[in-house]
């Protein structure tokens, strides 16, 4: 239960006000068009319209004593004074009950900065424990934002495994190796490193819009990935020596590469320099996929052809016993 605001409350003495020929409901006109104002006309600005309100000054209504010496006009033109005919007073409104899943709740709220949602929660919940007694019947329950947060990051925990399962397959179903498919998904670690470490060092925290950035990042890791590969397969096939292909290969599809991240980054940059509102969705979002893109492009050019001959055997004893022609 909460207890009520304070109201301005106007009660007429019907008595008096019938002494005066005076009807309530002139008083009431009076109170409403010297606080809230009587409609006057419109203003119009281009497309836009605006009302105009006529209303007493505000040294004439910002007391309990200002209003009380409104005048009403009697019909038989004599002067009243409002506080003579009607009782004035600030009184505390009706309480507020309120109720969710059928039981009373009493709603507080904070505003969380500087600092991540989920930690903020934990040491509120250490401290309500060790500090409150709580007495039979009540419990404390965390929405809003935060019980956001729980939902979107329980939808992510199914949603995450699964993308990265159809990627794989994909993958499977596109080189015939489980081996290469396993090589390409190695840039999913490797860009998440850029990510995270981007997030410590501009001091963010892993949030909703973090998370999304991670598997808009894992997309273009997993690409860059499969453009290598790809190059690297085509001359193994050919007549090249193993090491001489795997080089050229990585050589020929560096550009490529670089310019896929370069466009992706300068993209984003917008958003992860906004400072206005809505910053707080971006530059997450945009500070995960550009850290990731760094690493995972970096790491991509070096760690993929040096693993290529461990993953892809199969590729190179085709091509040792001749089932796969040379060029």
């Amino acid at each position: 239960q909460i207890a009520g605001e304070a109201q301005l409350v106007v009660r007429p003495d019907r008595d008096r006000l019938a002494r005066f020929g005076i009807a309530v409901a002139q008083v009431m006109e009076l109170v409403s068009n010297a606080i809230g104002g009587t409609p006057a006309g419109q203003v119009i600005d281009g497309n836009e319209r605006y009302d105009i309100y006529v209303r007493l000054a505000k040294p004439y209504r910002d007391s309990i004593e200002a209003i009380r010496n409104l005048i009403l006009q009697a019909p038989n033109g004599a002067w009243v004074r409002l506080g003579d005919v009607a009782r004035v007073a600030i009184e505390s409104g009706p309480p507020q009950i309120r109720r969710d899943d059928v039981q009373r709740r009493v709603v507080i709220q904070a505003n969380v900065e500087e600092r991540d949602m989920g930690g903020f929660v934990a040491e509120l919940r250490q401290r309500i424990d060790s500090e409150i007694d709580l007495p039979p019947g009540y419990s404390v329950v965390f929405g809003g934002q935060f019980e956001n947060q729980q939902r979107a990051q329980q939808r992510l925990m199914i949603v995450v495994p699964l993308s990265l399962a159809l990627i794989f397959l994909l993958l499977y179903f596109a080189f015939g190796s489980i081996g290469q498919a396993l090589l390409i998904m190695l840039n999913v670690p490797l860009a998440a490193i850029g990510g995270i470490a981007a997030l410590f060092l501009t001091g963010q925290y892993l949030s909703v819009p973090g998370s999304i950035g991670f598997i808009a990042l894992f997309g273009v890791a997993v690409l860059n990935g499969v453009v290598l590969i790809s190059a690297i397969n085509h001359r193994v096939r050919g007549d090249l020596p193993v090491e001489e292909a795997i080089f050229s290969g990585a050589l020929s599809r560096l550009r490529p590469v670089l310019m896929t991240a370069f466009i992706a980054a300068l993209g984003l940059i917008p958003m992860l320099l906004a400072t206005g509102v809505g910053s707080e969705v971006q530059r997450p979002l945009a500070t995960v996929v550009v850290g990731g893109l760094v690493s995972s492009t970096l790491l991509t050019l070096f760690v993929l052809p040096s693993l290529y001959r461990f993953f892809s055997r199969g590729i190179i004893n085709e091509r040792r016993t001749g089932h796969v022609g040379t060029r």
